[in-house]
C-alpha cells in the first residue's frame, strides 16, 4: 500500500473536533468547552487508590481515635515526650501509620513513631573500640615478650 493511492469505496475518515473548527459556531463551541472548569476531575488530593473521600472519611476517624488513645496510653506510662508540639506530631504520625495509603508514606510515619517511643540500640563502637584496645596492648604484650628473648633466623635459603 503507497500513500499516494485513493481508495474510492472506502469512507473518507472524519475527525469531529477537526471539523468542528472549520466553522466560526463550532471554534466558539470549543472555545467554551476549553474554558469550563474541570472541578470533579481525579481523585481528591489525599486520596489513596481504591477509596473515595467519603469511604476514606470513617477510616480516618477511627484512626484519629486509636492515635489519641495511644498517646494517652504513652502518657500514663511515662513514655510520650512532654512537649505539646511533639505529642501532637506523634498523633498524627501514629495516624498516617493507621490509614491505608502509599507505603512510603506508611514507613516515615512508623520510623517517626520508633524514633519517638524506642530508644536506639548502644552503638556497637564502644564495644569494637574496647576489642581493638585489647587487641593493641596484647599486640603490645607480645612484642614486649619477643624483645626479651631474641629470635634465631636462619639466613641460608632455601634450596628449590
Amino acid at each position: 500500500m503507497t500513500k499516494g493511492k485513493k481508495y474510492p469505496q472506502r469512507a473518507p475518515k472524519k475527525n469531529y473536533f477537526a471539523e468542528l473548527t472549520k466553522t466560526p459556531e463550532g471554534r466558539a463551541k470549543r472555545a467554551e468547552w476549553n474554558k469550563k472548569a474541570w472541578a470533579k476531575a481525579g481523585r481528591p488530593a489525599g486520596v489513596p487508590h481504591g477509596y473515595t473521600k467519603e469511604t476514606i472519611a470513617p477510616l480516618r476517624e477511627k484512626a484519629k481515635q486509636e492515635a489519641e488513645r495511644f498517646v494517652e496510653i504513652m502518657a500514663k506510662n511515662g513514655d510520650g515526650p512532654e512537649d505539646e508540639f511533639a505529642v501532637e506530631a506523634l498523633k498524627a504520625a501514629v495516624e498516617i501509620m493507621r490509614v491505608p495509603g502509599e507505603t512510603r508514606e506508611r514507613l516515615a510515619a512508623a520510623r517517626l513513631v520508633l524514633d519517638f517511643t524506642k530508644q536506639k540500640p548502644v552503638a556497637k563502637q564502644d564495644v569494637t573500640i574496647g576489642k581493638a584496645e585489647d587487641f593493641l596492648s596484647s599486640l603490645l604484650e607480645e612484642e614486649q615478650k619477643t624483645d626479651g628473648s631474641e629470635v634465631k633466623k636462619d639466613t641460608e635459603a632455601p634450596i628449590h
